[in-house]
């Protein structure tokens, strides 16, 4: 018998969701699945911020009112405020700032600014060759949604052709339907929607049927084990056309933006249908390409300004008190020392000529690296704002205050300031921008070895070098990345019949996971009346699965062998597909929120109490012994003189004589 042929009747509808709001809470796992479920819809900001805040700004502006309290016996609120306002100022900043550019952009220009530059031309193209009416904005918007819907279904390979799509079962004017109702429901609200509370009919519950509906017909209709969230409205026969996946969720929300602005622009010129779109867009493209331009630039605007504004003493509070009371040990007296004429549409068609993809040129190649979605900026302009636009004026700021503070304390110029920044921020950026990811991913491979449940979207193998390892874990943009609960729930439930289930249980196999493990993942629940995976799965394949070394060939031969009942394949199909249930899910949300949260808190840690200490630790330690009295360093006066660098230029009796006319009665010595 054919493994396909065994179909489940037991399912819920694809386009139902689940709706059962869940208020029991079991625990602070149940709490941690939804928290890092939450930064998971956030994206990049959202996990940037939270390390942010917890690492750094909080703990650091309040440590501060410690920094030389043990010398002053004086809390250092002058520490507080600027640690607070630079802290509070620059992370916000880099999300907030290219956000309002962004919704600038879109509320001026028109909501495709919104839209990559490859999708507007995918989109344009796709109308091109579709028969799309403009006959009012509720037609046009069907037909253009219909069009682009069956771009994505014909690059399935197990449909490959836009007539082959009714056949399968596939129905697009539910997809349309479910899409223009969408348009007009309401929101959940923030909160809401990140802890993911059900609200029925909202935009948000009506969009997470959609998805849900479009895992099961890729599923359905693919070969192998892919990542079921992602569509494709480009040329499935390029070569590297796995890049240009948009996940579905985002790639209706791209065809809402794209086609309001489309027919509202329309609406207004007196050009026919084929000629506005060739113009409209070039001019999306470029304007698109402005934008992403501009976002990173306004940023990199105010995080070049902030340090002007945290920096409100001429010196460094946080090292001020160990170098006063250096200088005070010294017996040292403080001295104070103190685009034009060019039509705006004719620039962005210049531009949109220049970067529209498949171009041979500079601009066309990399516009895609920057393309940036509200907050959440390129990660390309966002490690240029982290590091040139952030530390270097930092460092600016820094150099100014260190001259200063050594004006004050007497002596050479000190870098204090300047090291301290060094060692702080470059640790900083390098923690916040891999370390986390990079430990999330080590302990779900170490889980994953352990259950015998990939939890990772790629895994190490044996051919890989050391060098390779360490970058597929640290690569916070591709390489191995700890799922989300979105991806793991839409690769471990969701099956329509049992050969999907062999498919997921092949693709573990490949991926290095152990088949054993993974059925028996529940077996010490087995119990009356409790439905468990390893039950389930014994019905079905027998008790070949308590096999140490059990392969997927060995489930397909003993079903071939020997036919299951229809209800014991239904029974294991529902557990599957009840997402509550799931023991595969539940383990992998609960394993990967903790293992995020063990990661978090080790970073932040770190970064807000440790780094400051070993900051804080080096600079006292060089001006001062264990007992706070002067490194003896410091009290010979020829290590201060100003024109230190002169005595390099004379010979050893020159030296003592011009200690003598400085009136330092010490002999030099080299």
């Amino acid at each position: 018998m054919k493994i396909n042929e065994i179909k489940s009747v037991a399912q819920n509808s694809p386009m139902s969701i689940n709706n059962k709001k869940d208020t029991s809470f079991k625990g602070v796992t149940d709490g941690l699945i939804k928290f890092w479920e939450g930064v998971d819809r956030g994206g990049l900001a959202a996990s940037f911020t939270i390390q942010d805040m917890l690492g750094t700004n909080i703990p650091r502006t309040w440590a501060a009112k410690d920094v030389g309290k043990d010398l002053t016996g004086k809390n250092n609120w002058g520490a507080v405020l600027e640690n607070g306002l630079r802290e509070f100022l620059t992370g916000p900043s880099m999300f907030v700032v290219p956000g309002a550019v962004y919704y600038a952009s879109m509320k001026i220009g028109g909501k495709s600014n919104g839209v990559p530059v490859q999708t507007i031309k995918d989109f344009s193209e796709i109308i091109n060759n579709s028969n799309v009416s403009t006959q009012g904005k509720e037609v046009f918007k069907k037909d253009f949604y219909g069009s682009v819907l069956k771009k994505v279904f014909a690059n399935f390979d197990g449909i490959d052709n836009i007539e082959k799509i009714a056949e399968k079962g596939i129905n697009l004017d539910d997809y349309v339907d479910e899409i223009i109702k969408m348009e007009s429901a309401h929101k959940k609200g923030f909160w809401k929607n990140i802890r993911n509370i059900p609200v029925p009919e909202s935009k948000e519950d009506i969009l997470a049927g959609i998805v849900k509906r479009f895992v099961s017909d890729k599923k359905a209709n693919t070969s192998g084990y892919q990542d079921f969230l992602k569509a494709l409205v480009t040329d499935n026969r390029l070569e590297d056309a796995a890049k240009y996946e948009i996940k579905i969720d985002e790639l209706i929300k791209r065809m809402i933006k794209y086609s309001d602005d489309l027919f509202d622009s329309f609406s207004k010129s007196s050009d026919n249908f084929e000629e506005f779109l060739k113009n409209f867009t070039k001019k999306r493209m470029g304007s698109r390409f402005a934008t992403n331009i501009a976002m990173g630039v306004f940023t990199a605007l105010a995080m070049w300004f902030i340090p002007k504004i945290y920096t409100i003493n001429k010196t460094n509070p946080e090292t001020d008190p160990v170098r006063q009371k250096a200088s005070e040990l010294k017996g040292k007296k403080s001295n104070e020392v103190s685009f034009g004429g060019r039509n705006i549409n004719d620039v962005m068609l210049q531009i949109g000529e220049k970067v529209a993809p498949g171009n041979d040129n500079w601009l066309s190649k990399h516009a895609g690296s920057l393309e940036s979605n509200w907050i959440n900026v390129a990660r390309p302009i966002f490690y240029t704002l982290i590091t040139g636009f952030t530390l270097v004026p930092r460092l600016i700021q820094s150099t100014r205050r260190d001259i200063e503070s050594s004006k004050k304390n007497g002596g050479p110029i000190q870098w204090d300031e300047t090291s301290n920044i060094l060692r702080r921020d470059i640790t900083t950026i390098l923690t916040i921008l891999f370390a986390m990811e990079g430990m999330g991913a080590a302990m779900g491979l170490n889980a994953s070895k352990k259950s015998g449940l990939v939890l990772t979207s790629d895994i190490l193998r044996k051919e890989d070098g050391l060098l390779k390892k360490i970058i597929k874990i640290f690569n916070p943009e591709g390489g191995v990345k700890v799922l989300s609960k979105t991806e793991a729930t839409a690769q471990m439930s969701n099956f329509a019949n049992l050969d999907e289930v062999i498919r997921f249980l092949r693709k573990n196999q490949n991926y290095n996971g152990d088949l054993n493990k993974l059925l028996h993942i529940d077996a010490k629940e087995t119990k009356e009346g409790v439905e468990t995976l390893y039950v389930a799965a014994k019905k079905v394949f027998g008790d070949i699965i308590d096999k140490k070394d059990v392969k997927v060939a060995d489930l397909v031969d003993y079903i071939g062998k020997n036919s299951p009942k229809k209800d014991d394949v239904d029974a294991l199909l529902n557990l599957l597909n009840n997402t509550d249930k799931n023991p595969l899910l539940k383990f992998a949300n609960k394993i990967n929120a903790i293992f995020q949260t063990v990661s978090l808190a080790i970073v932040t840690g770190f970064l807000g109490f440790g780094l400051p200490k070993i900051n804080d630790f080096i600079i006292k330690r060089k001006y001062l012994k264990n007992n706070n009295t002067l490194h003896p360093k410091y009290n010979d006066p020829n290590v201060h003189i100003p024109d230190y660098s002169i005595l390099n230029s004379l010979k050893p009796f020159e030296r003592q004589t011009y200690q003598y006319f400085l009136g330092n009665q010490n002999k030099w010595e080299n």
